[in-house]
């Protein structure tokens, strides 16, 4: 499983303990050429203290100098060397402390001398530096010679003292080491505590607590967007378990009914045989006929829902199927003294005929039976060129904008809209459950008459 408090640690500690590596590592290259720096100024000054005895007079050069002159240069306990050449390598002097031993030929310039690495004539690690540097003439002598010099000292304590950097840097680096793993992961912990706390609110949610919002103002600028979308989501799924709910109620109700009466037929053709009447059979069919229909309409909203429905494109004439399907609804529209108006326009599509019937008929039973009397319905077809519009407008006095919402949901009917359980509620979802397996979109407005507009579009066919 990926965890991200796993992750954000390894890779805080890799980049923390990179990080102290190279610090550390710097500082002690740091640490370490100060020290040898020091060694060698030290080394540099024994030089120059051994360049001033060395005197060029009218015929030889002199250099009057002896191992005790320095503390190091000592014959019980050496550790310091020296030896000068003239510039055809003639040694001119050298330290009692050599023996018989050479120094290394190694030099520089006086500006730039050569510092190096080497083996004592002891057989002790040691660093010298060499030279070219010019005679001081005494007596009033004016020529120059030009001498050679190598001095070298013993570099125990200065591999000591790199040692000790050395290892205090290691002593360093293993405590912030256990301090980086000590206190990154616990860092991590009281960072990550607001999303600890998100994750915990989310997982005490469940279908009776979708009411429950997550608090924006407590958290962090990263999580408030995240937050925003749960309580958006949260909205949704409260609102689609609150139809789903209403939904299971209102088909409770719509089945009760007939059920009642089937049992009431029933009860009465088994207590009373002998009075038994020709209308009850067609009164139970009737019944039986309303619950099959009940139930195909569900099927088909159900089937609906899970895309199920296919249909066979064919080429349809719009305006000629408008006028065909409405002369089944005209009788309907003359005896509530409806006023109707066409405003049709020549459209062509390719969609399934009878999903297509399905949606109209609905559409036209809904403005007929629930326009008010003497009141107009309007239908407008119009080709926008690639799409094309159809709308049905009726009359809707007692609509609210707030109602616009709840149209298309199944078994939803305003209270003062119902007709006598000549409607189960069902027909405008069935509408859009059918535009939407065609392609097609279909949505209701208010227009600023108050009347009550289904607008059904869809694409025209290529020309």
């Amino acid at each position: 499983m990926i965890s991200i408090r796993r992750q954000l640690t390894r890779r805080l500690l890799a980049t923390t303990l990179g990080l102290l590596a190279l610090g550390l590592a710097a500082l002690l290259a740091v640490a370490s050429y100060a020290v040898v720096h020091q060694f060698d100024i030290a080394l540099r000054t024994k030089a120059l203290v051994i360049s001033t005895v060395a005197r060029v007079t009218a015929d030889t050069v002199q250099v009057e100098f002896t191992d005790h002159f320095l503390q190091g240069f000592e014959d019980r306990n050496p550790r310091d060397y020296f030896q000068i050449w003239l510039t055809d390598g003639t040694v001119l002097a050298r330290s009692e402390s050599l023996g018989g031993a050479q120094l290394p030929h190694l030099l520089g310039s006086f500006a730039a001398p050569r510092y190096f690495l080497l083996t004592l004539p002891n057989g002790r690690p040691g660093r010298a530096i060499g030279y070219v540097f010019k005679g001081k003439p005494v007596h009033g002598v004016t020529r120059h010679v030009d001498l050679e010099l190598v001095v070298a000292s013993d570099r125990d304590d200065l591999d000591d003292t790199l040692l000790q950097l050395a290892g205090l840097a290691a002593a360093c680096g293993l405590l912030l080491l256990g301090a980086t793993f000590w206190a990154v992961p616990r860092v991590l912990r009281r960072g990550l505590e607001p999303l600890d706390r998100l994750g915990e609110q989310a997982a005490r949610i469940d279908a009776g607590s979708l009411a429950a919002r997550f608090p924006i103002d407590d958290l962090p600028e990263e999580l408030r967007p995240i937050a925003r979308r749960l309580n958006h989501l949260l909205a949704r799924l409260e609102q689609s378990f609150e139809r789903e709910r209403r939904f299971s109620a209102d088909l409770a109700h719509e089945l009760r009914t007939p059920i009642a009466e089937l049992r009431t037929l029933a009860e009465c053709a088994l207590k009373w045989p002998e009075s038994r009447e020709a209308a009850t059979d067609a009164e139970v069919l009737a019944i039986a006929r309303h619950m099959e229909s009940l139930t195909a309409s569900m099927l088909a909203l159900a089937r609906g829902q899970l895309g199920q429905l296919a249909g066979l494109a064919e080429p349809v004439d719009l305006a000629p199927l408008l006028h065909e399907i409405w002369r089944s609804f005209a009788p309907r529209a003359e005896a509530r003294r409806l006023q109707v108006q066409f405003t049709l326009a020549s459209a062509r599509v390719s969609t399934d005929p009878a999903l297509l019937r399905s949606i109209l008929a609905n559409l036209f039973d809904n403005a007929v039976s629930y326009a008010p009397d003497a009141g107009e319905i309007s239908l407008t077809l119009q080709n926008l060129g690639s799409r094309v519009v159809l709308s049905v407008a009726n009359s809707a006095c007692t609509l609210e904008k707030a109602d616009l919402a709840k149209l298309f949901d199944p078994f939803w009917r305003k209270e003062e809209a119902r007709t006598g359980g000549q409607h189960v509620g069902l027909g405008l979802s069935l509408a859009r459950t059918f535009a939407m397996a065609l392609g097609w979109t279909l949505t209701a407005t208010l227009d600023v008459q108050g009347r009550l507009v289904f607008s059904l579009s869809g694409e025209t066919m290529p020309a």
